[in-house]
């Protein structure tokens, strides 16, 4: 009779932090795909695409992005559906991948040429990578606030 009444027990809902994280991956693949979409139409000859020597200088320079973004956009995708489906290898890809992004954005930043708003995106998403119940949901690290206690 308990089995029977378990099993039927709908599936606990996910945590606004989980379901916030993998919007804020999605947003960010499609931010990539848009970019990689512009990249392609300013270099392909004959798109009526008419650049300033500076615009275009930079835009034949982010040509290896054209390989680079789509692989990006993908993984970011695969660690949102991770994520949605509670894989603790969602989790990590999401962190391995913003930990990336992070590094880049500390070396444009350095530079002069950030992206804030790349930037502030990279940041909310550590901030909700972290969230006790998102990493609880995926069963990333301890997650109890009680020291352990030495034995």
């Amino acid at each position: 009779m308990l089995e029977s009444a378990s099993s039927n027990s709908p599936a606990p809902k996910r945590p606004f932090a989980l379901v916030a994280l993998a919007g804020l991956l999605l947003v960010k693949a499609v931010l990539m795909v848009l970019l990689m979409l512009g990249v392609a139409l300013a270099i392909s000859p004959g798109s009526g695409v008419i650049l300033d020597a500076d615009t275009d200088a930079t835009v034949r320079a982010a040509r290896p992005l054209a390989v680079l973004l789509p692989v990006l956009a993908v993984l970011l995708v695969l660690s949102a559906i991770g994520l949605l489906a509670r894989r603790r290898s969602g989790w990590l890809l999401a962190m391995v991948l913003t930990g990336v992004f992070l590094a880049v954005d500390i070396y444009s930043f350095s530079v002069g040429t950030a992206s804030y708003v790349w930037m502030i995106l990279n940041i909310v998403t550590v901030f909700y990578l972290n969230q006790r119940d998102a990493r609880a949901a995926v069963g990333a690290g301890d997650v109890d606030d009680a020291p352990k206690a030495a034995a």
